[in-house]
């Protein structure tokens, strides 16, 4: 029985730096939400192309709070966009809706639209990218 509890240290010392290794690329990898600052400059002026429940879109924010969203086989919405500074949120309002905030994420593959537990992906084009 020599060595055993030497031998079980040694592989309970490597599980444990194996687990603190995976935890710290774990949090690195973690979606991070923006800040209000960050979303105004990320959107106004910028087209974003996304999926929402699985249907593709793209969605162009204009300077003075208008915003204007494209789904295939649709007709144009027009609605408003703003940035809440205490909240660090988006917020757009809708016809159908009214107004409603987002937490915005950046995420490994661009970013992403939170609302509860849902994050739905977007990625980011420089100017207007739409027509109609």
């Amino acid at each position: 029985m020599t060595g055993r509890p030497d031998l079980l240290r040694r592989k309970s010392f490597l599980v444990l730096i194996a687990m603190l290794c995976l935890s710290s690329v774990t949090a690195s990898q973690a979606d991070e939400a923006l800040k209000a600052d960050e979303i105004d400059r990320l959107l106004r002026g910028n087209t974003i192309e996304g999926s929402w429940s699985g249907a593709a879109y793209t969605q162009y924010f204009r300077d003075d709070g208008q915003t204007i969203y494209l789904q295939a086989n649709r007709r144009p919405e027009i609605g408003r966009w703003r940035v809440n500074s205490q909240t660090d949120q988006y917020e757009s309002w809708w016809e159908q809706t009214g107004w409603n905030g987002y937490t915005i994420l950046r995420t490994d593959t661009g970013y992403g639209w939170q609302r509860g537990a849902k994050t739905e992906p977007f990625t980011v084009l420089s100017g207007k990218k739409i027509t109609w």
